[in-house]
């Protein structure tokens, strides 16, 4: 029987891959007339700058690009659908400013300043940002490898490899040209620059392939994937749902054996501990889901106050417990896999290290009731005395008396399995008009 419950997830899941396998087949687009894919990849090694228009002032040397404040490095040309790659860094306090699609009334404007980057979007004399993410942990001299990707009003900023945020764009601004600079008292510094996409823009498709004015059209090639993914770029995004996913089942699952082993609470560790995994995977896939749409965003909140606990929280434990897995969700459906994780194994060390220190003292885990009846009742002192000699830790919970009864409630602690035993036998000794009850804590042995 129990072979067959192990294998019943396993069949389930193979059943509903394959069901699903049909609909999230990534099938064929409609083909279009697009411009020739085309780019450039500068590493500056020549001080001449061939194809560039620059001030005075822009220098290169030692193969890497210097744009002082005030100045600029522009690379002509109407870029569109681009893919950019820029390794940078900043010499003193102050942004520098990476313009793309760049025309003297428009452009898309990507900020790396100190501790944030953000895309900012101007046209007609008007600002606005569509994104931004913190820069944990980065020094003004640090050399940063961005990489912006560009499609169809939808923009991706990674760095180092790792996505930082994703942005749309609902009116996307014409092709352009790429514009270096640098303002405040920073000296920006490149030292490599490579950009792929279309040059002249993408063209008209045939009046056949159009889609309806509106939206695109209702095809059967319209299929699930590339509807889910809608908001997000492309193979990537889905590659670090897929990556996030799999950390939040392994970090939550970790952090249940902590909770269960490493735990003091008093209520049933294990059966709580089966819920982190859940309620990790969730908070990762809301996150991951509203991250990109400022319209999901406004209601997060919302979304996770469902969390609100119909089964009492007991304990203060259990809640800290339950607010770390939710932050766990929160860092990897944000894609900042790497602080999170450093704050994962922070926080487990700590556990373990205060798990180390409380052993050396006694720890209580047995609850024990114990019930004298009349006639022949057991007074308190003699409990109390048959208990001490067998435990570490005797705790007087509660005590109630009448007439006909007389019941004591302690919390205690026994280091072996052997001290209860003999725990039990000197009650038991008191007289036959004595009952008591063990319940488990989280066991003696």
């Amino acid at each position: 029987m129990q072979k067959r419950s192990v294998l019943f997830p396993v069949v389930l899941v193979v059943a509903l891959s394959a069901a699903l396998a049909p609909a999230l087949a990534v099938r064929a687009p409609v083909p279009v007339v697009r411009a020739q894919e085309e780019g450039f990849v500068e590493t500056f090694d020549s001080p001449r700058l061939e194809g560039w228009d620059r001030s005075p002032e822009i220098t290169v040397v030692d193969g890497v690009l210097r744009v002082v404040p005030g100045n600029f490095a522009l690379h002509p040309g109407d870029w569109s659908a681009i893919t950019l790659d820029v390794r940078l860094r900043r010499s003193q306090p102050g942004e520098i400013l990476i313009h793309y699609y760049f025309r003297e009334e428009s452009s898309y404007v990507l900020h790396v300043g100190e501790g944030v980057i953000v895309l900012e979007r101007r046209a007609a004399g008007a600002s606005d940002e569509l994104g931004h993410a913190a820069l944990a942990d980065r020094r003004a001299e640090d050399w940063l490898d961005l990489q912006v990707v560009v499609n169809d009003g939808q923009h991706a900023v990674s760095l180092d490899g790792e996505l930082l945020f994703t942005a749309v764009d609902p009116e996307p601004l014409l092709p352009g040209a790429i514009l270096l600079q640098a303002v405040g008292e920073s000296i920006g510094e490149f030292d490599r620059l490579a950009l792929s996409g279309r040059m002249g823009g993408p063209r008209e498709p045939p009046a056949g392939e159009r889609p309806p004015v509106g939206g695109a059209a209702a095809t059967p090639d319209s299929d699930l994937a590339t509807e889910f993914f809608a908001a997000q770029v492309g193979g990537v995004e889905l590659t670090a749902f897929l990556i996030n996913i799999a950390l939040a089942v392994v970090t939550s699952y970790i952090l249940g054996r902590v909770y269960v082993h490493w735990g003091a609470s008093l209520s049933n560790r294990r059966r709580f501990a089966a819920n982190f995994v859940l309620l990790t995977v969730t908070t990762t896939f809301i996150i991951l889901v509203v991250r990109s749409s400022v319209a999901l965003s406004l209601g997060l909140v919302g979304a996770l106050s469902i969390v609100r606990f119909r089964t009492a929280v007991k304990e203060p434990e259990e809640l800290a417990y339950l607010f770390f897995a939710i932050a766990l969700g929160i860092g990897l459906g944000d894609n900042q896999r790497t602080i999170t994780l450093l704050a994962f194994a922070v926080t487990i060390a700590i556990l373990g290290v205060a798990k180390l220190f409380r052993r050396s003292q006694a720890d209580v885990n047995l609850h024990l009731t114990v019930t004298s009846h009349k006639p022949q009742p057991v007074d308190m002192d003699e409990i109390v005395a048959a208990l001490q000699p067998h435990c570490t830790k005797l705790k007087l919970l509660r005590f109630d008396e009448n007439d006909q009864v007389l019941e004591m409630a302690f919390l205690v602690e026994f280091r072996h399995a052997s001290d209860l035993g003999q725990a039990r036998a000197a009650i038991r000794a008191l007289g036959d008009a004595v009952d008591m009850t063990f319940l488990d804590n989280k066991g003696s042995w």
